[in-house]
């Protein structure tokens, strides 16, 4: 009787089939990591099983064959083929019914009260909200798939449609990506954090506490997508240097929630933190014609007493769950030390690339309402092309072209359902006759938006919620400041799962801690989150004068 071995390198989820056997290669890890949470392909060895025990794989590798050693694993399928070729097909089929709905739903007559183009963007809008939340597709197909089908569908001209997407929140992304990529690109940025974790990170507790505190501080000023893709290296360099066991190492997994906490945390107290933010203040300023915003200061002065209670509330969560079980981190601190005498004396880049990033932060906040914090931000890029400080290709690797297209897009489905009335009709639907009193209202909306940020990305969350509750202002009597800073500041908690934002998305990615640990950590934190929110509503916005 004759067997058949197979042992041959191919793409995850690849079908072999031959006499002996059918076989698939299954993921062990899929990375939360990466534009709508597509996670990369990986490489892993496929064995066709023989019935022959001398000949089996375990016997063969361990006699005869080494491993490379970026192979994480070997994971043999021995599923029947018929669900090896659904799971191959699932996502596939779970398009195809999302797609059939939607069209099914365009073909049925909308309510009385409904407008056909209001009906038409509600079925749209339905589409959009569940591919953003399954992640089916990219977030930034799923906004560009929403300008597209607005004028396919005959809901609005598309010369005003494309309108909506050129508009000043999207520059303002756009020169802050810049210029937190020039920051990263010319080296500045990562001299700074090794400097401080070096001088600052003595003990195991004292480099979380540099780490968290960096990652907050930078945040304010920076991305915080940029900050924590500019951290997770360096964290990962101390985790090897030390030796640390993914997934057993307590002092790990700390560093880790350290970074993504910090990152999160300080991205909520200024405007400058994420995207989030300047796409609220672009749907508030349409959805009022202008009679509402948000400036740069404004907003701080908003938000402020937020991270006044939650980074200490993250902190005292992060060194009471997590008890470090080394208590000598020299090694990585000589490493880091290395690393940062590798880069030499600070060069005339780093120098100008500072300096205008100071002279930025100056406009922005002493004459962002007189110039425009988008406009500033414009000049400030040329500024850098014009001193030579930067080249457009070290720039482009730090920007994420598919996080503008995902803001630009989700601000034209929000201002397409607020001129059509869809958003109105919407928020009619949801808290008529269920939430009388303003301040209940209010108090659902952070809970919506709390909830929804955990099942997808946060700004996705500013675009399906914030255009309805808008509407809802006058009826409730409500400041559109307020209910624009009720949907804001919650959807910043995104600690519970990895979806919401890449801080917690690259966090989890290193496998250093297990998902129900996140969730866990996450909903303490969220609850405190929350309750400062209460308390801003309760007590300091009453106190200065925003809330009656």
């Amino acid at each position: 009787m004759s067997f058949f071995l197979v042992l041959k390198f191919c793409d995850v989820g690849e079908v072999v089939q031959s006499p002996c056997s059918l076989l698939a290669v299954r993921q062990p890890f899929a990375s939360p990591f990466g534009e709508g949470g597509i996670p990369e392909r990986r490489k892993s060895i496929f064995i066709l099983r023989s019935p022959c025990a001398e000949h089996s794989p375990s016997a063969i590798i361990r006699g005869m064959i080494k491993q490379p050693p970026d192979i994480p694993k070997i994971v043999i399928d021995r599923r029947p083929m018929w669900i090896v070729v659904l799971d191959r097909m699932r996502r596939g089929i779970f398009l195809s019914v999302v797609f059939l709905c939607f069209f099914i739903a365009l073909g049925l007559d909308g309510p009385a009260d409904l407008t056909p183009e209001a009906y038409k963007v509600l079925c749209l809008f339905g589409l959009c909200v569940t591919l953003w939340s399954t992640n089916l597709i990219p977030l930034s197909a799923t906004s560009l798939l929403a300008i597209g089908m607005v004028p396919l569908l005959g809901i609005m001209e598309s010369s005003q449609v494309y309108q909506f997407f050129g508009n000043k929140a999207v520059f303002f992304i756009l020169g802050a990506f810049i210029l937190s990529g020039a920051m990263i690109a010319c080296g500045l940025s990562v001299r700074l954090s090794m400097w401080v974790m070096e001088n600052f990170g003595q003990s195991p507790r004292r480099l979380w506490g540099s780490i968290y505190l960096f990652g907050a501080v930078s945040s304010c000023f920076m991305s915080e997508h940029a900050v924590a893709a500019m951290l997770f290296p360096i964290v990962a360099e101390i985790v090897r240097t030390l030796n640390l066991i993914p997934g057993k190492s307590v002092f790990a997994k700390g560093l880790y929630f350290a970074m993504a906490w910090g990152c999160i945390i300080g991205g909520a107290a200024t405007v400058l933190g994420g995207g989030r933010v300047p796409l609220a203040v672009e749907i508030l300023e349409k959805s009022t014609n202008n009679t509402s915003t948000l400036g740069v200061w404004e907003y701080s002065a908003l938000s402020f007493p937020l991270l006044v209670i939650m980074l200490p509330a993250g902190w005292l969560v992060l060194t009471t769950l997590f008890k470090p079980e080394i208590s000598d981190v020299s090694p990585a601190l000589k490493e880091l030390h290395k690393k940062r005498e590798a880069l030499g004396k600070i060069s005339f880049h780093e120098m100008g690339v500072g300096a205008v990033m100071v002279v930025t932060l100056f406009f922005w906040f002493v004459f962002g309402e007189d110039y425009g914090i988008a406009n500033i931000a414009i000049i400030a890029i040329v500024a850098l092309f014009v001193f030579r400080l930067i080249t457009w290709e070290k720039v482009q690797e730090h920007v994420n072209w598919a996080v503008i297209l995902m803001y630009g897009g989700a601000i034209c489905l929000g201002e397409v359902m607020a001129d059509t009335g869809a958003a109105l009709w919407l928020a009619k639907q949801v808290f008529s006759g269920v939430v009388e009193m303003p301040v209940m209202f209010l108090l659902t909306v952070a809970v919506l938006s709390a909830v929804f940020t955990t099942v997808m990305n946060n700004s996705a969350v500013i675009a399906v919620l914030l255009p309805p509750v808008l509407s809802l202002c006058g009826d409730y009597g409500i400041s559109p400041l307020v209910a624009a800073m009720t949907v804001i500041l919650p959807s910043n908690f995104a600690f519970i799962l990895p979806i919401a934002t890449p801080a917690s998305a690259l966090a989890y990615s290193s496998r250093c801690f297990k998902l129900r640990e996140m969730i866990l950590t996450g909903s303490i934190l969220t609850a405190v989150g929350f309750i400062a929110y209460i308390l801003l509503l309760k007590i300091y916005w009453p106190l200065i004068g925003l809330v009656s």
